[in-house]
């Protein structure tokens, strides 16, 4: 939980600042850009190690980063690489999303099917997860055999399970108590 909050508190700083400078879909790039230079264990060990000068952390993240991104983000950076907790960039970026989404109205939903969705039928589920929350939703979908057919979908702290495995335990139970 500490590696929740602090990547929050790190989160809703950026987003203060990015509101400030109108700058809020550029700080999220940004972000997910920093995240994903950090997919290399080798510089995130780098950035990490309490033991390595903030001159090299800081000629690391301006070699991997360059002027790709914003240099209060570069900063940003900088400053968990000094803290030693550059291993917080993701969760960051993730907290910082999700105070996006809270800005602007938009939920995320978590779909799980059988087969792919073609993007007609995820419009359609896009739709019925509109209605279903009353406002804004993007969705994610992943394939996941085991369900059999129909799917699953999470927003938020609500599942809506529309799974055929799910059908057949019910039915089972049913058939079981008759």
């Amino acid at each position: 939980m500490p590696r929740r909050a602090s990547a929050r508190r790190f989160a809703q700083a950026a987003f203060q600042i990015a509101l400030e400078r109108d700058a809020l879909d550029d700080w999220a790039g940004d972000l997910g850009a920093m995240s994903a230079a950090l997919s290399d264990p080798d510089l995130l060990g780098l950035l990490d190690a309490p033991h390595a000068r903030m001159s090299r952390k800081t000629d690391a993240i301006t070699a991997v980063l360059g002027d790709t991104v914003d240099p209060l983000a570069a900063n940003l950076l900088g400053l968990l690489a000094s803290k030693n907790l550059a291993h917080l960039t993701s969760g960051v970026a993730d907290e910082y999303v999700a105070l996006l989404d809270a800005q602007r109205g938009v939920e995320r939903a978590d779909v799980v099917t059988a087969v792919e969705l073609n993007d007609a039928q995820a419009a359609r589920v896009k739709e019925v997860l509109r209605r279903v929350v009353g406002g804004d939703v993007e969705i994610s979908s992943t394939v996941e055999p085991a369900i059999i057919g129909g799917m699953v979908a999470r927003v938020g702290d609500r599942v809506i399970d529309g799974s055929t495995r799910s059908k057949l335990e019910e039915l089972r139970r049913q058939v079981g108590r008759g």
